[in-house]
């Protein structure tokens, strides 16, 4: 998981819902790699506090791209970004972004939490686990929070540690958060827990999901469709379905993956490693 700064407030900030949580506008925001190759181009969004937009699209779409200048790892090479004012990175600990390469820290467990916020007291490692539904096998390892993991110590499966991430989510505590296929490497069996684990460490929480799976954008509150760098299309899972575009497209081919495909095998179209 990467802690980004938050945003200070200034004049004529973007506004804010309850308790602080703000909303996240995107005006023209356009962003290339090399110069004259833009992956992105004119993408207007907003996200509305407490909102969760989940951005599909096929692979090269732009997703992980737009997922990376909201965080603030790269800028804008045309438009803006604001979030309560300002921009991505600028001051403070306003955005979070938990990915689907999570590393597990070498030590014992607590302290891997602890990353997130070093003064936890151990109850409130326990209640950040049981919020994304890790506390059972926590309690369960040799030495429960004192168990080392990482090098040389317990090994953790991909979803046990995505768990942690998510953990070290809800500790952290951002009013933003952003996750770019963070249940992505889970199989069949695992899946449908940490997209449950994902969805509370987001709640309360202005959202952006890069979706792996369908399932995932069809819970969200709005998706957004990203073709070749460009917004196409943006409404809840049944509108763009009787819509019948690219959603509605991306949906039936997804479903009859799903249909066909080996259990543990459970991908589909929206996947997107790359920029």
């Amino acid at each position: 998981m990467v802690d980004e700064p938050v945003p200070k407030e200034a004049a004529g900030a973007a506004p804010e819902g309850p308790r602080g949580v703000p909303t996240v506008t995107l005006t023209g925001v356009g962003h290339a790699y090399l110069p004259g190759r833009p992956v992105l181009h004119d993408v207007d969004l907003v996200l509305r506090p407490k909102e969760k937009v989940a951005l599909v699209g096929a692979s090269g779409a732009g997703r992980t791209t737009l997922a990376k200048l909201v965080v603030g790892i790269h800028r804008p090479t045309a438009g803006r970004i604001d979030i309560a004012g300002s921009e991505p990175g600028e001051a403070g600990r306003a955005v979070a972004l938990v990915t689907q390469e999570v590393h597990v820290f070498a030590g014992p467990l607590a302290d891997d939490l602890r990353l997130a916020r070093p003064d936890a007291d151990p109850e409130e490692l326990r209640e950040a686990l049981e919020r994304v539904g890790a506390l059972g096998w926590v309690d369960a390892l040799p030495d429960g929070l004192d168990t080392v993991v990482g090098d040389g110590g317990h090994r953790l499966t991909a979803d046990r540690a995505q768990q942690l991430a998510l953990a070290r989510l809800v500790l952290a505590d951002p009013p933003v958060a952003v996750l770019d296929e963070a249940t992505a490497e889970a199989g069949s069996s695992g899946a449908q827990l940490l997209e449950q684990a994902a969805e509370r460490a987001l709640e309360g929480r202005t959202a952006l999901v890069v979706a792996h799976r369908l399932s995932q954008a069809a819970a969200a509150d709005r998706i957004v469709v990203l073709e070749n760098g460009r917004v196409v299309e943006s409404g809840s899972h049944g509108e763009l379905r009787a819509a019948g575009g690219p959603y509605a497209v991306l949906w039936q081919a997804w479903s009859q993956h799903r249909s066909t495909a080996v259990p543990s095998r459970d991908a589909g179209p929206a996947a997107d490693h790359r920029p």
